[in-house]
């Protein structure tokens, strides 16, 4: 697997740096940790032992002109270029929380080439998006049939040793209270979308990720998500965090104005150990540039606010950090 040159080595205190490059090791000398990469934008390689998860990935990066105006599709040759350093194959799942290019416009070269094994589990509206020209549209687990909320834990999609559940959620908007492309998509499609307006958000999901171990029990719970949501949608059930919180919860700082209580209604939900922060940079800007915050988030004000009702350890990485947590 790629590390970056940079080395840096956390011991877990408190106050450390939210920036994070190449390889942040909380779990030094665990001999099986919990394991991510970061891949920019909404894109995470998860895993633990032989299961892994992938979110869906972005390398296209049409820039914010091109996407307004002109037609966009995926830039196959740079997703081969960003996968290819990670062995994939036996990946067990790829989750998409909702339809935006950003999010599943390069999931089909993804799913295709680099996780060949890996099922998608995503929304109908997704799911009708891949239709028929995607090659990978018999692969979508619809993530609807399966998701809980708050107050009724969902049910679990099993994926070897790891389990998902699906958590109802919502797109929060962009600005002035205006959510870009929003819809749903009723039919498969035979022809790939071909604008950024054509790739709707449809329904939106955050998800639970429990990677067991050999007796069945948690050994670590991640929550992720790749929008911003007005609470309580996308929070996980009040019963099963009772029961195990989240060890990593990775959150989305940007557009977080546009709802209330984010990030604290999700750090209250969730309790988590660690939160990792995705979705963070302006992804207008080609993978090779180097990375810049988006700017429609107030970035400071949202670490202010993440620092008051969160005393652990929480980072804003860069693309390609490695990060390594041991069981809590």
């Amino acid at each position: 697997m790629y590390v970056a040159a940079c080395l840096c080595v956390v011991a877990g205190c408190a106050g450390v740096s939210p920036t994070a490059h190449g390889l942040v090791d909380i779990a030094p000398g665990v001999e099986d940790p919990l394991g991510l990469v970061y891949l920019g934008n909404g894109g995470w390689i998860i895993s633990h032992g032989p299961d892994t998860v992938l979110t869906g990935p972005l390398f296209s990066n049409p820039g914010a002109v091109h996407a307004a105006v002109l037609s966009i599709r995926s830039d196959t040759a740079e997703v081969d270029r960003y996968m290819s350093p990670y062995d994939l194959a036996g990946a067990k799942a790829i989750l998409v929380g909702h339809a935006h290019y950003d999010h599943l416009m390069d999931v089909p070269r993804t799913a295709v080439i680099h996780a060949p094994s890996a099922r998608i589990v995503a929304s109908r509206t997704a799911a009708n998006l891949l239709g028929g020209w995607s090659g990978v549209a018999d692969r979508v687990d619809l993530a609807e049939e399966y998701a809980g909320d708050q107050e009724r834990p969902g049910r679990w999609m099993a994926y070897g040793g790891v389990r998902i559940m699906p958590l109802r959620s919502h797109h929060g908007p962009h600005y002035a209270s205006y959510t870009l492309y929003p819809g749903t998509v009723e039919r498969p499609r035979a022809d790939e979308p071909t604008w950024a307006t054509e790739w709707v958000d449809g329904e939106t999901y955050a998800f639970l990720i429990d990677f067991l171990g050999a007796a069945g029990a948690v050994e670590f719970r991640v929550f992720y998500q790749d929008a911003v949501a007005e609470p309580p949608y996308g929070f996980a059930p009040d019963a099963l965090i009772a029961e195990r919180a989240v060890d990593v919860a990775i959150l989305v700082p940007s557009t977080f104005e546009q709802v209330p209580w984010h990030p604290e209604a999700l750090i209250d939900n969730l309790r988590p150990r660690y939160v990792l922060l995705g979705h963070w940079e302006d992804f207008f800007s080609p993978v090779s540039e180097p990375m810049k915050p988006s700017p429609m988030t107030d970035h400071a004000e949202f670490d202010r606010r993440l620092r008051r009702v969160f005393g652990g350890d929480w980072w804003r990485p860069a693309r390609w950090t490695e990060f390594r947590f041991g069981p809590g």
